[in-house]
């Protein structure tokens, strides 16, 4: 029988994460600070400009090409306000030509940022208990090298996947599968079971990347292909229950994206109104993302390792440099010469 269930690892992790106030405080502040650059980039990329040539007008009113694709950019950083690691937004990146330095400053940054504390957050929650702040950022310093050596694994799989597989999806076998259609619905199924591959795709690169997360912090794993070979093992044992646990956060992230569509405030609302739905917003996102991560080590833990555990020892620190130097005589057994 299994020993973790897909809706109780969720319950858990939605626990542990509320269960967290100082963190959701802490992210909120972090995350506040890194969308700050956006008012800049955005107030020059959505103001409507007329061209000519290669900016041509969309119909009436002035509209250009270049002024609406800054108006879907503004939209899509709209609802990704401060989480730019999505595949949705790694895409927008990937075809948007030329890319707002600003933006690309804020996007690296929070990438950055996220990568950074992905190792502290994971621990907090493996641990299922508050850990010191010294505690935290030791294993966010002990993890964030080698989730870089992870991030250029998965980035390599993420470009194989928009500049080969993709094109080869919707270029080549939608024209090889579509040639002898005669009808527009048949297009449209061919299309929506590409969309449907391509999907998966970016799904098990997701799950696969997050489990040898999981398995790097709590197994205390240095190298990362073995924590990717051992990621894949595990979703390979149990696809279903790891899908299930996914597309449950995931369409907990989505419902949290159709309420702030619905709740945005209109442009005349008044602006303490927008301020406290932006925040709500936010808080509501950060709860999310990190009920994504804490689920997934609850879920882990079930299978595997045990209820609050985790190898990464917490650092002890001595209370003065004087005091770290007794010690290591003390180790070495000699005496501290007394301090004229």
């Amino acid at each position: 029988m299994p020993r973790a269930t897909v809706l109780g690892a969720f319950l858990e992790g939605w626990r542990r994460v509320l269960g967290a106030p100082a963190v959701t405080a802490s992210l909120l502040a972090a995350t506040w600070f890194l969308t700050l650059p956006l008012t800049a980039g955005l107030q020059g990329a959505l103001e409507p400009r007329s061209g000519t040539g290669l900016e041509s007008v969309l119909g009436t009113g002035g509209t250009t090409v270049a002024a609406e694709r800054a108006r879907e950019l503004g939209r899509m950083i709209d609802r990704e306000l401060g989480f730019f690691g999505s595949p949705a937004a790694v895409s927008e990146w990937l075809r948007l030509d030329p890319l707002n330095p600003v933006i690309a400053g804020a996007a690296g940054a929070s990438v950055a940022f996220w990568l950074f504390v992905s190792g502290g957050l994971l621990d907090r929650f493996a641990r299922a208990r508050p850990i010191r702040t010294a505690a935290f950022f030791a294993a966010c310093g002990v993890f964030f090298v080698r989730f870089l050596r992870l991030a250029v694994l998965v980035g390599a799989a993420y470009f194989v996947l928009f500049r080969w597989v993709y094109p080869f999806l919707f270029e080549t076998l939608f024209s090889l599968f579509t040639s002898d259609q005669t009808s527009e619905e048949g297009a449209l199924g061919v299309r929506a079971g590409l969309y449907v591959a391509f999907a998966v795709s970016l799904m098990f690169i997701g799950v696969v990347a997050d489990f040898a997360k999981v398995r790097a912090v709590v197994e205390d794993r240095r190298g990362m292909l073995g924590a990717l070979a051992a990621a894949i093992r595990f979703v390979r044992r149990r696809p279903f229950r790891v899908l299930s646990l996914y597309l449950l956060n995931l369409f907990t992230v989505i419902v949290i994206l159709r309420l702030w569509v619905q709740a945005e405030p209109a442009a005349d609302a008044p602006e303490w109104l927008g301020f406290l739905l932006l925040l709500l917003y936010l808080v509501a996102r950060i709860w999310a993302k990190l009920a994504f991560m804490a689920s997934e080590v609850v879920f882990f833990q079930g299978e595997l390792a045990h209820a609050g555990y985790t190898a990464t020892p917490l650092p002890i620190w001595p209370d003065s440099p004087e005091a770290e130097a007794m010690e290591n005589l003390k180790a070495a057994g000699r005496r501290p010469t007394p301090l004229l």
